[in-house]
């Protein structure tokens, strides 16, 4: 383990075979790292960057991507999200404390559309669908005061209007929030690519992501987010609202590196080894062809122990 130290090109010889890491220490100083077997887990945009940016002898479009895979099908776990409140007004004493008090973190998640067969859906046949989240909003005054402080007829609430509108809101319901996850279809309208003109502190460039949701996606999206939104007015909540986005949070990505069995559509094989490089393992999430419409977390941590044993396993071989 180096801390700070930034990996900004793996080095390959004739043959096509990483020889090298070349990375730079918190003073700015390049040094080279020699070894066996090479595992890139950087995440889906930083692993395809730096395969990217690693050209040699057989790579002059970046390693292992002579199919010109790399950094395409990049996929996102995100549909949409809502909320809905439970006034205090009206009930018992027991109910509202209750609602106030605060407990471990724990989500409930509805799997109910995971498959879609709703007549009323697109052409009513059998899709894919998604599952919704609920957890309690988060009682976080900072958080909750920088959303509400654009609440002003004028523009900006401050002072003591913004206390009193916080106040009300930790004191007159509670926030039942719900978040949408669907499967991102891949496209090669959504991938990473190579900055030509702005580069980072070590003056590597940077990557350029191009996001593109695919209609089907904020379909899906929106199903979801109108059937969550049914759950908190079958609940008894207020104020209801939801929304879809083709704009996914930065924290769910996957892709750009698939895996499957023809080199030429995908950039590693099922073992999650390069189908160009023979000594290149990935283990984050840019493995995955499709996100299963769920957060991609567990799967990429069974991945990369999956791909771990199969690495031990080499190691193990003789010679």
């Amino acid at each position: 383990m180096i801390p700070h130290a930034k990996v900004h090109r793996l080095v390959t010889d004739e043959r096509g075979r990483i020889t090298a890491a070349l990375w730079f220490d918190q003073d700015g100083q390049e040094h080279r790292i020699h070894a066996d077997l090479f595992v890139a887990a950087c995440q889906a945009v930083e692993t395809s960057r730096l395969l990217l940016a690693s050209t040699g002898p057989k790579f002059p479009q970046g390693l292992a991507n002579n199919s010109g895979q790399v950094g395409r099908n990049l996929i996102f776990s995100a549909g949409g999200s809502g909320s809905g409140d439970f006034p205090f007004a009206g009930r018992s004493a027991e109910e509202v404390e209750a609602l106030q008090t605060m407990g471990p973190f724990i989500n409930r998640a509805l799997d109910d559309w995971y498959e879609i067969r709703d007549p009323a859906f697109a052409d009513g046949a059998r899709h894919k669908g998604g599952i919704v989240e609920l957890l309690l909003a988060h009682p976080n005054p900072i958080r909750k005061a920088n959303s509400l402080k654009w609440d002003g007829e004028d523009g900006l609430l401050w002072g003591l209007p913004l206390k009193r509108k916080l106040e009300s809101w930790f004191r007159t319901d509670r926030t039942l929030d719900f978040e949408v996850f669907c499967d991102w279809l891949p496209t090669d309208d959504c991938r990473v690519t190579l900055d030509g003109g702005v580069t980072d502190r070590w003056d590597s460039p940077v990557a350029r992501v191009r996001l593109n949701a695919h209609p089907h996606d904020l379909e899906v999206g929106r199903f979801l987010a109108m059937r969550g939104a049914e759950v908190l007015k079958q609940m008894g909540a207020t104020r209801i609202s939801s929304n879809i986005s083709g704009a996914p949070p930065v924290n769910l990505m996957a892709g750009g590196c698939r895996f499957g069995d023809d080199p030429g559509a995908s950039v590693l094989d099922a073992e999650c080894r390069a189908h160009e490089v023979e000594n290149l393992y990935v283990t984050d999430g840019s493995f995955m062809p499709t996100g299963g419409s769920v957060p991609y977390t567990w799967t990429i941590y069974a991945n990369a122990l999956r791909v771990g044993e199969i690495i031990g396993k080499r190691l193990d071989q003789p010679g």
